[in-house]
């Protein structure tokens, strides 16, 4: 049996630094874009008219948990300087 092309190097099972650089900052702008975990919309049963009423609800409470993560960072942001 014939090997064709080049063999793989060896794999080393420990991570190195740059790679757990990479993690954090990964980390930590996760953390940054989603400082208040919700959905924007309370708790219930929601009866609905139609699928588009449904649909603007998701996008209501979207932009409202979007605009209080950006308002929590921003104050993050100024207590850092």
């Amino acid at each position: 049996m014939r090997t064709i092309g080049r063999a793989l190097p060896e794999l080393s099972r420990l991570p190195h630094a740059e790679a757990l650089r990479r993690a954090a900052l990964h980390q930590s702008a996760g953390r940054a874009l989603a400082r208040i975990s919700s959905t924007g919309i309370a708790q219930g049963v929601y009866r609905f008219k139609s699928q588009e009423d449904a649909d603007a609800q998701v996008d209501e409470g979207r932009a409202r948990v979007m605009a209080l993560n950006a308002a929590l960072n921003a104050a993050l942001d100024i207590g850092k300087r």
